[in-house]
């Protein structure tokens, strides 16, 4: 019996020892599979930069730019041999308002054999986003708008910032109106509605679209930055103020704290003003003008130094005042408040030649500027009055800004896309600065086109 009992015990030592064996090599085979599958899922999605490129399009779609761009440019060095990165970063930059590092990225993608379909596609886009429409690309956009999983939003936005870039504001409504049919809950065709009703002075009903945008995403920095703007306008620092403070955060912060500054202006407090221009003055400006860009403004003077040097010349600091003011109008020598500001601070230093001329020529501009309320009277009565329009894009380009009088002359092709004289008169201005930046080229070729037909 013992010995009976004594085998049988070895042959449960024997099993228990064969089990025991066993089972730590069954769990490294199962976990060896589980790793060729990860592996298999890993590479098939293309790897580490199939990853990078996933995060960085969901960021895209998502209306995430500072997502997409940290993703894309962390590992750049990972990924800039790859051709859809090089896609993306194009995509990105179109989105920016960078078209110039869209193309550079474009051509890029293109020698690394990406999809020249594609790629024509964002070239397109970023034309219809410039206004530069014609038969063939708007054709091209309504056929990608019924395409099964068109990306809708990024498409009409880009069509629609064109149509009102060139005063075809009716079309541009009625797109917003297909954009919210198809997606309800964005929020992104109530603030490009807004914009264009504060373009066309109509503040109440750009107030309405701002906060529709809001309420449907509370966080979205561009409505908010806009509604503030429209309330500092309508002279409502206070609640002005919140806003701008609400926006303070990633990119749009530079912007947001220069709105805080103008409010405290409106309020009376000057010297809190004061204190958050002088430290943004010393922000590089590359950095100010893509805050500015993240919230869609493109200010053609240097608002910093504008603002600053005016409040400097209203404390009476007239040498400071004269040294920012300087600058503010090397920037942008069509700055009439800080000409004005500047001429204030010359004869408070004594300087009174140099005072008296910067305050005639102020008064030019304004007495120039006058007949533009008569033009703009010629045109609520008869809104295809194109010559009217015309007069005032000259006289605002000459006296203000040039961005502003190129819209208003473009504003004739909302009536007269074929307009020969607005074609070549864009077509002249563009060849006097083609020297200095090679970029107008491609819409010197635009408008010439035009007037060879």
């Amino acid at each position: 019996m013992v010995h009976s009992s004594k085998k049988r015990n070895k042959s449960i030592a024997k099993k228990s020892t064969a089990t025991v064996s066993r089972t730590p090599l069954s769990r490294m085979s199962l976990l060896l599979g589980a790793l060729i599958i990860l592996a298999g899922i890993f590479f098939g999605t293309g790897g580490l930069v199939g990853i990078i490129n996933s995060m960085a399009q969901s960021a895209l779609s998502a209306r995430h730019p500072e997502d997409a761009d940290w993703w894309l440019t962390k590992f750049k060095s990972i990924s800039s041999s790859n051709a859809h990165s090089e896609y993306l970063r194009a995509q990105l930059a179109r989105k920016q308002g960078d078209f110039d590092l869209m193309a550079i990225y474009l051509k890029s993608a293109f020698e690394k054999k990406y999809d020249p379909k594609k790629l024509e596609k964002e070239q397109s886009l970023a034309l219809a986003s410039l206004g530069q429409l014609n038969e063939k690309i708007e054709g091209d956009i309504k056929q990608w708008l019924i395409e099964p999983d068109a990306d809708v939003a990024d498409m009409l936005d880009a069509y629609t910032n064109g149509l009102a870039s060139i005063s075809r504001f009716d079309e541009a409504l009625i797109f917003f109106n297909l954009w919210e049919d198809k997606l309800p809950m964005d929020p992104l065709p109530n603030y490009r509605r807004g914009r264009i009703f504060e373009h066309l002075l109509q503040f109440e009903n750009a107030e309405k679209e701002y906060r529709k945008a809001i309420k449907k995403e509370p966080s979205f920095i561009k409505a908010r930055c806009s509604l503030a703007r429209l309330l500092l306008f309508l002279r409502q620092p206070t609640d002005a103020v919140e806003f701008y403070r609400s926006c303070d955060q990633g990119l749009s912060s530079l912007a947001a704290r220069i709105g805080v500054a103008q409010c405290y202006k409106a309020l009376g407090e000057a010297e809190k003003s004061q204190q958050i221009l002088s430290k943004i003055m010393e922000v590089d400006p590359k950095e100010l003008e893509r805050s500015f860009n993240s919230v869609d403004e493109k200010p053609e003077r240097n608002i910093v130094a504008s603002d600053l040097g005016c409040i400097e010349t209203e404390l009476g600091n007239y040498s400071e005042a004269k040294r920012i003011l300087e600058i503010a109008l090397k920037s942008n020598p069509f700055d009439s408040i800080a000409r004005y500001s500047y001429a204030v601070a010359l004869r408070g230093l004594g300087m009174q030649q140099e005072s008296e001329e910067n305050f005639e020529r102020t008064r030019a501009s304004r007495t120039a500027l006058d007949q533009v309320t008569v033009l703009k009277e010629r045109i609520n009565r008869n809104l295809q009055d194109t010559e009217a329009r015309i007069q005032i894009g000259k006289i605002i380009m000459e006296h203000e800004s040039e961005r502003a009088g190129i819209y208003w002359i473009q504003s004739v092709f909302a009536y007269d896309p074929a307009n020969v004289e607005v074609h070549q008169l864009l077509a002249d201005h563009y060849q006097s600065k083609v020297a200095d930046d090679p970029r107008y080229k491609q819409l010197i070729d635009y408008h010439r086109a035009f007037v060879k037909k």
